[in-house]
């Protein structure tokens, strides 16, 4: 037994004395020729504020015509109503939330999402979900320095009117 303990203290006084290694950190005249060095554009000091419009058009559903579907017969119904051009406004802050506002045929609605890489993706929810054009969905895009472009697809509260809509918007100066 005191073989081990031997063994045991020999094992932690070499662990506790064993050099660390140490991190190299650039020097701090590095970091500020490195911060100088990125572009301006990178990351923007506040939120970038988007406005355009949307159009929306009837949608399809797909469903396969395989054999375990042979008797599903709804593809959403044409009602004729929530089409046309409407308002869509994004608002993309530093780091990387979005929101928003749709208004419109689509009715009014606000938007949650992310975007990073250039990338936008966003939840349409409309601020009275059991109106009669209430929809609901998500969209889908890309964003860059001056502007905002994608789609949504959305379907009314019941599910049963479906809609695709295309949006652009331009960067608005504050």
């Amino acid at each position: 037994m005191n073989a081990c303990k031997a063994a045991l203290w020999l094992v932690l006084v070499v662990a506790c004395t064993k050099p660390q290694a140490s991190e190299s950190k650039p020097a701090p005249s590095a970091s500020a020729s490195a911060a100088a060095a990125a572009p301006a554009s990178a990351r923007p000091a506040g939120p970038v504020r988007y406005a355009g419009t949307y159009t929306s058009n009837p949608a399809d559903l797909y469903v396969p015509d395989a054999e375990p579907y042979k008797g599903f017969k709804f593809r959403g119904e044409d009602a004729g109503v929530a089409l046309g051009e409407g308002k869509i406004q994004l608002t993309v802050d530093p780091s990387g939330s979005v929101t928003g506002t749709v208004e419109g045929p689509l009715g009014a609605a606000t938007l949650t999402g992310v975007a990073a890489d250039g990338g936008v993706t966003f939840h349409v929810a409309p601020n009275d979900p059991k109106a009669d054009l209430a929809f609901s969905g998500t969209g889908t895009g890309e964003v860059s320095a001056t502007a905002a472009k994608g789609s949504m697809q959305l379907s009314s509260w019941r599910a049963n009117i479906l809609r695709e809509a295309s949006f652009t918007a331009k960067v608005q100066q504050p």
